[in-house]
């Protein structure tokens, strides 16, 4: 039987978790969800894994967002709508399987949304909970869930407004309306497009860039940039401080000072 959910973990630290429903565009049933958000739970608390990529499976779609149609195993919501369920079930197991964004965005290391095709719905709500977004040249995205009499799930509301300004997000979320890669380069929500003979290829190139970096660093960077979101200065000025005082006693710490004033490049081992 297919696995819903693949891991490959690469020696250089770098976990690729690909969502592998190629034959529905990768949309999103029960089962995968619920999968995914173990998965990735797995992968924030394995330390040898350094940085975390999210794509889809095949060259149609990151994901196509939730699968209404049979023979698809339905989510939470779907199965409160058919009566198979409480509300009280569906809005716990809707809970559980939102972990995922909330984990792509506090893990403690660098995550990458690699946007192979299109990206709808929830798939699009965990790709802004990324640290960082690409997509292949041809990738369209909506958010999808006014078309079908959804209000939004998986932080969607949350990151678009987080990344994109409350304008923005409002126009996304209200009217539905598709946009491509170019359009999502020129609002901010993705940081590079690549073409399509090259994507896959681009996507380890940045997150070999990433796991090389210093992992103790970016648990702190994420912390702090976590908090600017809805923290107050004061508390990020202090954060920052301790952190410094951490990450300047730390072997990554003479390890990049050394490498910097020898023209070499730093070896960071997270210590």
């Amino acid at each position: 039987m297919t696995q819903p959910i693949l891991v490959e973990r690469r020696v250089n630290g770098v976990a690729t978790v690909t969502m592998n429903r190629p034959d529905r565009m990768n949309s999103l049933t029960g089962e995968l969800l619920a999968l995914l958000a173990e998965k990735l739970r797995e992968v924030a608390d394995d330390s040898s894994v350094r940085v975390v990529v999210l794509t889809g499976a095949g060259e149609r779609a990151f994901s196509a967002g939730a699968d209404l149609a049979p023979p698809g195993a339905p989510g939470p919501a779907e199965r409160h709508a058919s009566g198979r369920q409480t509300l009280e079930e569906s809005f716990d197991g809707l809970k559980r399987m939102q972990e995922s964004s909330f984990l792509l965005h506090t893990m403690p290391k660098p995550t990458i949304a690699a946007i192979n095709g299109a990206a709808a719905g929830a798939s699009l709500s965990m790709s802004m909970a990324c640290d960082l977004r690409v997509a292949v040249d041809g990738a369209v995205f909506t958010t999808a869930f006014a078309r079908i009499g959804f209000s939004g799930d998986f932080g969607g509301s949350y990151f678009a407004t987080k990344l994109l300004g409350a304008a923005k997000a409002r126009e996304l979320y209200l009217l539905g309306d598709r946009f491509d890669a170019a359009e999502a380069l020129r609002i901010g929500l993705l940081y590079r497009v690549f073409a399509p003979d090259v994507f896959r290829k681009e996507v380890d190139v940045l997150a070999d860039r990433l796991a090389e970096g210093p992992p103790l660093s970016y648990r702190y960077m994420k912390r702090h940039l976590n908090l600017a979101e809805h923290g107050n200065l004061r508390d990020v000025l202090d954060l920052e401080a301790e952190a410094m005082m951490y990450t300047g006693r730390s072997e990554d710490f003479r390890a990049g000072t050394a490498a910097f004033l020898g023209k070499k490049k730093a070896k960071f081992t997270g210590r």
